[in-house]
């Protein structure tokens, strides 16, 4: 099979070369005729992908110029003077310089000669992948990650991160009046007011301590989502993926007349006038745009690299990936034997960050809090509570904590014949279902907190609204 491979590789270079000539000097013509266009195709565009050795040098000395001054094939002619292929290019630059087009044109020649340079790029990465293949000390992993990296050539182009305030200034006035690009959940109307549209590249850090209802709020969160057609990628590392879809059956079943338990669902004894519903449920799945990754020893790496391979093959089917949910956070492997939990959690935290702002993404990951918690009298989380690292409140644009009073008040029941036993009763049924959702820090906008209603025995959140909604009625 692998030399059935290598012949495919030999044959598809002889039938369809990767390159272009007449594009790589035409585009060199083209800058030459208008400067201007250097910059703004220096950040996109390098030497090494022209696929003349010459050509990409003459390219890499005309960035070079330009920062100072004027450039021609006379300003060139010094630099090069000893090549002896230089002579016939000088001549013909000089011609494609008198015959240079339209800006259109240059684009094209642009577009072209970087796109065939990211396919040689993956040819000679796969090559490499099928000669590693045949190395038997090259681990499963190493020829997965490999792989994956040549074939991620296709997707990923060199951009430029920097332009004028102007630049930008043009693309907020052009969005006013738009939709806000962004992710939101629909079915927890008070939670999607106090976080506002979650926004590509944001981080969000979801909080509280067990028993909170952290996993449930962001399931519910995600099927909400999903339900707005925002493409949904969990990774569950705390549960395996039949429990988690489990909780999610028992979710979308649920409504104010009720719903099938999620211990039915979990222990597989649904009765039969339940089966309907969780079957109108997995329907309903079938048609939203939400997957559960359940990866064993899963670290940063192959976290962010799963999501891209997963990010590509939506692209692929016309689809957008928008929310990806790390549940939860501390449980991610070590990238390195030794560390410390502090290290591994600020690790996780930066390159969950830097992963949500290089791929447009939103990441929500769900983080323990320490015991330092159960200490104070008012046992609502600060953002101090994070546990193991100050550096997941640093680089977190929005910090989500669950709290939920009820809880706390469950280990408190007195006897019933105690006098203070129907004070307490009293006191639980004003928190019962309640949850509060604390947000105390939102980078693009104000702090603050809201109530929403949580329904254990379906793993199910949502809004104050719940029992005014359509949903409600």
């Amino acid at each position: 099979m692998s030399g059935a491979f290598e012949e495919q590789f030999a044959t598809a270079e002889t039938a369809s070369p990767l390159y272009n000539v007449e594009a790589e000097i035409g585009f060199l013509g083209d800058l030459l005729a208008n400067n201007r266009l250097i910059d703004e195709v220096a950040d996109r565009c390098r030497p090494a992908d022209f696929s003349v050795p010459l050509y990409g040098r003459i390219y890499g000395k005309m960035i070079e110029q330009s920062a100072s001054g004027a450039v021609d094939v006379v300003t060139l002619a010094p630099h090069f003077a000893e090549d002896g292929e230089w002579p016939r290019a000088y001549s013909v630059l000089a011609a494609a310089n008198l015959n240079a087009g339209p800006k259109a044109r240059t684009k094209a020649y642009f577009d072209q000669i970087t796109m065939l340079s990211s396919r040689r790029r993956m040819v000679a990465g796969l090559k490499d992948v099928v000669a590693s293949a045949r190395d038997l000390s090259v681990t499963r992993e190493e020829l997965v990650a490999n792989a994956d990296e040549a074939v991620a050539e296709l997707a990923e182009q060199v951009v430029t991160a920097q332009g004028s305030v102007g630049q930008y200034a043009d693309v907020v006035i052009n969005s006013f009046g738009k939709p806000i690009i962004g992710v939101r959940c629909g079915t927890i109307n008070s939670l999607d007011d106090a976080i506002g549209v979650l926004r590509p590249s944001n981080l969000v850090v979801v909080g509280g301590r067990p028993g909170m209802g952290k996993t449930s709020l962001v399931t519910s969160y995600s099927i909400g989502a999903a339900g707005m057609g925002h493409g949904v990628l969990i990774f569950s590392l705390e549960m395996s993926a039949d429990e988690l879809t489990r909780r999610m059956l028992a979710d979308m079943t649920f409504s104010p007349r009720g719903g099938v338990p999620y211990e039915h669902v979990r222990d597989g004894t649904v009765r039969s006038h339940e089966m309907g519903a969780v079957i109108a449920a997995k329907e309903r799945f079938d048609e939203l745009p939400i997957e559960i990754n359940e990866t064993s020893g899963l670290t940063l790496a192959k976290l962010i690299r799963q999501a891209r391979s997963h990010k590509r093959r939506l692209a692929a089917k016309g689809e957008k990936l928008e929310l990806v949910v790390v549940d939860y956070l501390q449980l991610m492997a070590h990238s390195r034997k030794g560390m410390s939990p502090y290290e591994h959690a600020s690790e996780v935290s930066v390159g969950l960050k830097q992963f949500a702002k290089s791929e447009g993404l939103v990441v929500m990951a769900v983080a323990q809090l320490s015991r330092d918690v159960e200490k104070r009298p008012d046992k609502r989380p600060m953002p101090s509570d994070l546990r193991d690292s100050g550096q997941i409140e640093q680089d977190a644009d929005v910090i989500l904590f669950v709290y939920r009073e009820e809880e706390y008040l469950k280990k408190e029941e007195p006897d019933p014949f105690d006098n203070k036993y129907e004070e307490w009763r009293t006191d639980m049924e004003a928190v019962r279902n309640k949850v509060e959702f604390l947000v105390p820090k939102r980078r693009s906008g104000p702090s603050g907190k809201a109530i929403g209603w949580f329904f254990g025995a379906n793993s199910a959140v949502r809004g104050s609204d719940f029992y005014s909604s359509r949903e409600g009625a």
